[in-house]
């Protein structure tokens, strides 16, 4: 009897200790995380018409610049910051001037928003929404400033088709130029 008591108390024990595991905290491929920015460039003579440049772009914090590019595309995916309610991003247009030369123009644009930090899980963390800024005659978004000295603007229009940064199914802003 005594036997069967220990045996059953052992594995009563062995039973406990399992009870407790948990599966693997691995975030699995696929999990939707934070969402990016999509910007798309269009053909300011005619606005459905995408038109592919030489674009160069970097996201300017406090200063630093984390330069990204060049590629000659006509659509840009960018991240938004999840610390701060803003961020500042140059584009440089790349052309080609008399002899061979490169040409560098480069515009900043400037987006407000707001952030909603959603939990996915204990192993994928958490991802941020982003809810771009109404853009009003008081305030504007994006802001759209040029390099000092200014050596004109190329971006001719930026327009918000999105204010809702959930997702990358398809563009957030239009640049016309």
């Amino acid at each position: 009897m005594r036997k069967i008591f220990a045996s059953l108390l052992l594995l009563l024990a062995t039973l406990c200790c399992f009870w407790g595991c948990e599966k693997d905290d691995i975030c699995a491929d696929g999990t939707a995380t934070t969402p990016n920015l999509i910007i798309t460039l269009l053909n300011q003579d005619n606005q459905t018409e995408r038109k592919a440049g030489n674009i160069q772009y970097f996201m300017d914090v406090d200063g630093e610049v984390n330069l990204i590019g060049p590629s000659v595309t006509d659509s840009i995916v960018v991240p938004l910051r999840t610390d701060v309610n803003t961020v500042r991003w140059g584009f440089t247009l790349i052309t080609t001037g008399t002899g061979g030369t490169s040409n560098y123009n480069t515009d900043y644009l400037e987006f407000n928003y707001t952030r909603n930090d959603i939990y996915v899980s204990r192993a994928c963390g958490y991802k941020t929404f982003f809810y771009l800024d109404d853009d009003t005659t008081e305030n504007l978004n994006p802001t759209l400033t040029d390099t000092v000295p200014a050596d004109n603007l190329w971006i001719q229009d930026v327009i918000i088709t999105r204010n809702n940064v959930e997702d990358e199914e398809s563009a957030h802003v239009q640049i016309y130029y």
